[in-house]
């Protein structure tokens, strides 16, 4: 890393204690006692320039951690909610897990609507935005090379964290290279400010109140409508503030998600605001000496991690003890078994692990592991689960 990358991680360092002790790593705000105030879990695309990826100037510094180097693996704020859930959101006017839903083109025989629609290019497609809310809302695409505008594949949502960028996401998760392999849409939204407003974080997003759940329900909708995507295979995934959004949507936006997974990030819902519609797959990878979300937790907002996905566990019906399903030098993930519907609840602690994506070998917010790859993992459970 040369010095102007270093000098930016700095500046994102300080820019992030805006959230608070949790964002900084205060040693009060993460103590024990801390973490033990949280309950059990506690329209139109645009421009489309083409581009073989993200150019090195956006891949700069943000608050998620940096690198290139990749390694193959496998495997409650209580403020008045701004987001949108099912019931109250215009876009979801039909259900898809209804056997009998004439909309769904899984009863009814026909191809999703975005197929067959004119090929826009593989590769990174940059300067998309849609209009949700009044908003102008911007994202970027990657399509894989083996893309066929005739054969429905699979969507992922890739959120970035507080003060990134899209190009950096894509950077820092390296999931392009997991999407070329296996064929997958890639979609990361541009967050307001460079945030989003997932709970209890964060930044601009949160404090103006942004409805980022609906930003995502629309942009799924947008993509559906111009590419071949199977509506039943929708996923989303992010770190750190992308990784709040994950969990976000995994409470508010089920319907639509057939799984979602987080890194570094936690549920910024008060426990008995998050009520998914139907149990739903959940793929969390912490390190558990992260200093800019603590795993131990900091507060409301900022629930422990272990005690978050026991709640995600009881919210699948899974069973309530956790069995080891993968132990490798630095990385243990832990799975609750027998869950609802089939669907999985996994935790992957880092030991000595910090603010990084896992299998990026490159990390300046503390230790990154190289035992998986969290986009191989990511992608191996998603390719996993479907929508009912």
């Amino acid at each position: 890393m040369d010095g102007r990358n270093a000098l930016s991680h700095l500046v994102v360092i300080l820019l992030a204690c805006t959230l608070g002790p949790a964002a900084c790593g205060d040693s009060d705000a993460m103590s024990t006692d801390a973490a033990t105030t949280t309950d059990d879990d506690t329209a139109t695309s645009a421009d489309t320039n083409a581009t073989a990826g993200p150019t090195t100037d956006d891949a700069t510094a943000s608050s998620d951690g940096s690198g290139s180097t990749s390694s193959d693996g496998s495997t409650g704020a209580t403020d008045p909610d701004p987001t949108s859930d099912a019931s109250s959101d215009p876009s979801a006017t039909s259900d898809p897990t209804d056997p009998t839903d004439p909309t769904d083109p899984s009863t009814t025989g026909e191809p999703p609507a975005g197929c067959g629609m004119p090929h826009p290019g593989a590769g990174w497609l940059s300067s998309q935005s849609i209009m949700v809310d009044g908003l102008t809302r911007e994202f970027n695409l990657f399509i894989p090379s083996g893309y066929d505008p005739n054969t429905p594949t699979s969507l992922v949502l890739n959120f970035h964290g507080l003060l990134g960028t899209p190009a950096q996401q894509a950077d820092f998760s390296q999931f392009n290279d997991t999407a070329e392999a296996r064929g997958i849409v890639v979609a990361y939204p541009a967050g307001i400010g460079n945030s989003f407003n997932a709970g209890a974080c964060c930044g601009k997003a949160h404090d103006d109140g942004v409805n980022d759940i609906l930003f995502a329900r629309e942009l799924v909708n947008e993509l559906l409508a111009t590419l071949c995507i199977d509506p039943r295979r929708v996923y989303a995934t992010g770190m750190s503030n992308g990784g709040h959004m994950a969990h976000a949507l995994a409470c508010r936006a089920a319907d639509v998600f057939a799984a979602t997974a987080s890194v570094a990030g936690v549920l910024g819902f008060a426990p008995a605001d998050c009520a998914p519609s139907r149990p739903i797959s959940m793929l969390d990878f912490h390190g558990d000496a992260d200093l800019i979300v603590s795993y131990n937790g900091a507060g409301p907002g900022y629930p422990a991690v272990v005690p978050m996905m026991k709640g995600w566990a009881a919210r699948d019906n899974c069973q309530t003890e956790s069995q080891v399903t993968f132990q490798q030098g630095d990385m243990t993930c832990e799975t609750w078994p027998g869950c609802q519907a089939g669907v999985e609840v996994t935790l992957c602690t880092i030991a000595g692990g910090g603010h990084c994506w896992p299998g990026n070998g490159s990390c300046i917010f503390g230790h990154s592991s190289t035992e998986l790859h969290a986009s191989e993992a990511i992608a191996d459970m998603f390719a996993a689960q479907t929508l009912p």
